[in-house]
């Protein structure tokens, strides 16, 4: 396996000129090439290991990047249902499906609606009642003439051109940018002759049809068309409102999504001065899904940071003992694994099973009164950590299927708010309310709050130990060094004294673990420090192994020099010593 550094492009290329020295063999016999290689494979010990870490830094870099990589798109995924409106979802039902069909989302709120239809919203309708045509080929017009009408508050004019046929009119009219946007022309055969009709492309009273300029069009004097249907506004009730016989609720649209929170009706017919009952229900099958969609995707970054230091890898010798010894003395087991498992990663793992294991963020439970959240945690839910070092699942999150049924079947709203509450703020002491709250400043949490009152009025208050703004009886955290800034909330006891009480600000264990992962993989944050710090340190590898290469290289030419002239020397010694032999022998 091969790496490439995106820190440092700096290689080192051999500088020596001396790669043309050979030796003779000559003098003693001696292979000095190969001592020379021995030396300066002694010498590379060091190469070797700045190699050796190099990439296993190398590797490491890619494994931290690869879980930034799931972080982030962990953090999209849980995005797509961290409130409530995208992570609850409501069933409903009604009496009567063929008045009425509805629809309903997380806003919704759990309860029986009855609804009376009076009316339908309808469309305005004209037809050439008072005349008809023989084929859909016959000439209208025999000069240039124009079709005007007005549309609620629009005069718009059609241009017709001499020869123009009843079909040509009708697509005339039809491909127009204005007129189409606001009428569809048409006919209608009774079998035997055709009604030319123009209608509005939408309902409600205000959307009325009145042809003003009919210009040379056979058939199309006014007394010749009629009004088959007249634009109209829906009319209901909704729980007996409005009271009174003759009074209605009036949409423009049958389609009405704002007399029910959160449900969108769509009206069919009338009830004829009955009424049908809706329905709204928690779908606690699609809360379930959510909650284990949830799960299995936190499980997953789990899994990932095991994996990455090694947490696994020891479970497993745990267990399997002397059997995993021996596979790792194997001769064949070439594959290396390499483990970041260090403080960093330590509280990366760490930070998400807090978020796992820890008490709902802003939420509250007095068992002695049972005032408050009692589905505040995920082991209330049944939900637990596996210990067992020998599963498959070890550290992960494991559920009692049991225990959560009974939990959705028993509070369904609550179990959801635990995952997706967003800014929901709520007190319980008698001595405040909540007024209101801004989403974009106002952070989940519990903050304690104090005023002081004096003569019935109130000369000093805190929230969260910051000073609060003081308007009459209302309190607001301005603060930006806390978390509470931007609740607003009315003080309720003002008789003279000291009060107090707490405001708890919920944040659902989606938008939590969305908040950690954030933290963790933003660009100050300890995983990107520690994958900085690690791309520091490839980088100073590669410049050591270019100084050590440069020092072997070095070595190397030096070597062969110096044995280059020790060989030329014992060459020269060894003619000598042949010549001398020679003239002695005889």
């Amino acid at each position: 396996m091969s790496y490439i550094s995106s820190v440092s492009s700096t290689t080192y290329s051999p500088i020596s000129t001396s790669g043309s020295i050979t030796f003779s063999g000559l003098g003693n016999g001696t292979d000095f090439d190969e001592i020379r290689e021995a030396q300066v494979e002694a010498q590379s010990v060091q190469l070797e290991t700045y190699e050796a870490d190099l990439e296993e830094t190398e590797y490491i870099v890619d494994l931290l990047e690869d879980l930034q990589e799931e972080f982030e798109a962990l953090e999209d995924t849980l995005s797509e249902y961290d409130d409530p409106d995208e992570f609850i979802e409501m069933g409903v039902t009604t009496t009567d499906d063929d008045a009425v069909s509805v629809e309903a989302t997380g806003e919704a709120r759990e309860g029986s609606y009855e609804l009376e239809i009076n009316q339908l919203a309808r469309y305005d309708v004209w037809a050439t009642t008072g005349y008809t045509y023989d084929s859909t080929d016959t000439i209208i017009t025999t000069t240039d003439t124009q079709l005007t009408f007005t549309y609620g508050d629009e005069t718009i004019a059609v241009d017709v051109a001499a020869g123009t046929t009843l079909q040509g009119l009708v697509d005339s009219i039809n491909r127009d940018s204005d007129a189409s946007e606001a009428v569809e022309a048409s006919l209608l055969s009774d079998g035997d002759e055709y009604y030319f009709f123009l209608s509005g492309q939408d309902t409600g009273a205000d959307n009325t049809i009145t042809l003003t300029d009919t210009g040379t069009i056979d058939g199309f004097d006014l007394s010749n068309f009629e009004n088959t249907q007249e634009a109209c506004n829906a009319q209901i009730k909704v729980d007996g409102f409005p009271p009174g016989e003759d009074t209605w609720l009036e949409r423009d649209s049958n389609e009405i999504d704002d007399v029910i929170d959160g449900v969108e009706v769509n009206l069919r017919d009338t009830t004829d001065g009955s009424t049908l009952t809706i329905n709204v229900e928690y779908d606690e099958d699609a809360i379930k899904e959510k909650i284990y969609d949830f799960v299995e995707e936190v499980n997953q970054i789990i899994l990932d940071i095991q994996t990455l230091t090694g947490r696994l890898e020891d479970a497993a010798n745990v267990e399997s003992g002397d059997d995993a010894d021996e596979a790792a003395d194997d001769d064949d087991a070439d594959d290396v694994t390499y483990t970041v498992d260090n403080y960093v990663t330590d509280f990366i793992y760490d930070s998400i099973k807090n978020v796992l294991s820890t008490q709902g963020i802003g939420t509250y439970y007095d068992y002695d009164s049972g005032v408050g959240d009692y589905y505040n945690s995920l082991a209330m839910l049944g939900f637990y950590t596996d210990t067992d070092e020998g599963s498959d699942t070890f550290g992960q999150l494991q559920d009692d299927e049991d225990a959560l049924d009974a939990a959705l079947d028993d509070d369904p709203g609550a179990v959801a708010r635990l995952f997706c509450a967003s800014g929901e703020a709520t007190t319980y002491s008698d001595d405040l309310k909540v007024t209101s709250w801004v989403d974009s400043l106002t952070e989940g949490g519990a903050y304690d709050v104090s005023y002081t009152v004096s003569g019935g009025v109130i000369t000093e208050a805190y929230i969260d130990g910051e000073a609060a703004t003081i308007d009459g009886t209302t309190l607001f955290a301005s603060s930006s060094d806390s978390g509470s800034q931007g609740l607003y909330l009315q003080a309720t006891n003002l008789s003279d004294g000291d009060h107090s009480g707490t405001v708890y600000v919920k944040q659902g264990k989606v938008g939590e673990m969305i908040d950690v992962i954030s933290e963790l993989s933003a660009g100050d944050g300890v995983l990107a420090t520690q994958i900085e710090y690690y791309e520091e340190s490839v980088s100073s590898l590669e410049d050591s192994i270019y100084s050590e290469e440069l020092r072997l290289d070095n070595l190397n030419t030096r070597l062969k020099e110096k044995y280059s002239a020790l060989d030329s020397m014992l060459s020269y010694y060894t003619n000598m010593q042949s010549m001398i032999a020679s003239l002695t022998s005889t």
